[in-house]
């Protein structure tokens, strides 16, 4: 078990952990949501026993965590890099049946140095897994692969970690990272934990706009405004009129969100929103493809489902009602009412 009470620690100015209480078991994996790149790394010598708090305790197995560092305790990283390039063959490092769970049975007589980024990272998680340490820390694994590298690897990133007995913690760079672990997911903001919960129901339900983002893949579409007469006024001085029935406040600062794949370029449903956007350029992102979209001065994603259209073209962008997410001044969710069968929107 691995456990922080009242951990405290900042990050230059800001805070990374102000008197975080959190714990972590071996019967689930655990992923950390919403850090930056340095506080990821920082979070990552803090879990090893490389950093120390300020305040408050970090233990794995009831003994501190620095302590454990330099007792019998194995705690191993396994990052992007995977395992270092050398002339050494996988087969000699893992065996058949951890090699055929890590996806690398076929590579056995290859040397490390003819691996790519993937099997990398495969190989590292395989050999971490072999004598299972007592904490195994997932430091965003997939961030330096290709798009279908990633693809493939999260597909199967839950089924490589099922059945370890080491308490696992991942350090997500991205919220497919997360999805695809399964678990429970740690949504941490500004030093505190937002939002904790299995996975499949932080995702569903996010409570703060924060917790969108960081459980979006690919990134949040978003619209923020301010509330006037039931319009909404864009920075751009433009107007949004919003369905009746949306829950929004009704003066005020308020984010309209949706995830990109909630959204279509041709309408499916009668209950949908649409919005009028700009094409800007086809993104491919995770072996998916989208288009990038003008939104006043916001920048969307919408997946394409046929040839590009020119830049510059016109274009709408339809979204489920049901789908659409409200957060008020402060980044908290609007719960929004059922949706009457039938409902329509512009």
């Amino acid at each position: 078990m691995l456990e922080l009470r009242q951990a405290l620690r900042s990050l230059g100015k800001d805070p990374l952990l102000s008197g975080v209480d959190l714990t972590c078991t071996s019967d689930a994996p655990t992923s950390l949501l919403g850090l930056s790149a340095p506080g990821r790394d920082l979070m990552l010598q803090l879990l090893s026993g490389a950093e120390k708090l300020r305040g408050g305790a970090i233990r794995l197995g009831g003994s501190d965590i620095a302590q454990a560092r330099r007792g019998k305790t194995r705690i191993v990283r396994v990052g992007a890099g995977g395992a270092p390039k050398s002339g050494q063959k996988v087969g000699k490092i893992l065996d058949q049946t951890m090699a055929g769970r890590v996806g690398l049975s076929g590579r056995l007589s290859a040397p490390v140095s003819q691996l790519d980024a993937e099997e990398r990272v495969r190989l590292a998680l395989g050999k971490a897994m072999q004598d299972p340490p007592g904490l195994l820390l997932l430091d965003a694994p997939v961030s330096a692969m290709s798009a279908d590298q990633r693809s493939r690897f999260t597909a199967d990133l839950g089924q490589m970690i099922a059945g370890t007995r080491a308490v696992v913690v991942l350090l997500a760079g991205g919220a497919d990272e997360a999805a695809a672990l399964g678990g429970i997911a740690v949504v941490l903001s500004e030093g505190r934990v937002l939002q904790a919960g299995p996975v499949a129901e932080v995702f569903a339900g996010p409570l703060y706009l924060a917790s969108a983002n960081a459980t979006a893949w690919p990134s949040l579409n978003t619209v923020s405004m301010t509330m006037e007469g039931g319009r909404g006024r864009l920075a751009d001085g433009s107007s949004l009129h919003l369905p009746d029935g949306l829950g929004a406040p009704a003066a005020g600062a308020c984010t309209l969100a949706f995830r990109p794949d909630d959204s279509t370029l041709a309408r499916e449903t009668p209950g949908c929103m649409r919005f009028v956007a700009r094409a800007i350029a086809e993104e491919a992102i995770s072996g998916r493809i989208y288009e990038r979209l003008a939104f006043g001065r916001d920048i969307w994603l919408s997946p394409l489902a046929t040839s590009p259209p020119p830049p510059g073209a016109v274009l709408n962008v339809f979204v489920d009602r049901g789908k659409l997410m409200v957060f008020d001044g402060h980044g908290a969710a609007i719960q929004q009412p059922a949706i009457q069968s039938g409902a329509t929107a512009a």
